[in-house]
């Protein structure tokens, strides 16, 4: 079964913990939003531990410390996928075409699609 979507304020905190490692609430609300409560990233932290996203140890004292127990990666195939459904109809190519619309992508980049596409099965 999958884990619940994240919403953007989770994602915001879930790529802190990717980037650091593991975090205690504090470095979190610096790095997402130094303006924001600590009560509310401390919440914001734990609804991400029932959903499956985050775990924690003892820190010095009180204090935990936060660790992601997900990859980032499968994180995006999840957010990857809602977006591709919901604003591009489930279809890859209208993404596709978005993003390169939208991006410059490098030589390598470009080497690397035309690689994938060239391995796709042929229809008929």
């Amino acid at each position: 079964m999958s884990k619940p979507q994240l919403t953007q304020r989770e994602l915001d905190i879930m790529s802190v913990l990717w980037e650091l490692g593991e975090a205690t609430a504090a470095e979190v609300r610096d790095r997402v939003d130094p303006g924001l409560a600590y009560t509310s990233i401390s919440s914001m932290i734990r609804m991400l531990e029932l959903k499956g996203y985050v775990g924690h140890r003892r820190g010095e004292g009180k204090t935990h410390v936060y660790f992601p127990t997900i990859e980032a990666e499968a994180a995006g195939e999840t957010a990857l996928g809602r977006v591709l459904d919901k604003i591009y109809g489930g279809s890859p190519l209208k993404l596709l075409t978005h993003l390169m619309e939208q991006r410059r992508l490098s030589e390598p980049e470009l080497a690397r699609m035309r690689e994938l596409l060239d391995r796709q099965p042929k229809d008929g």
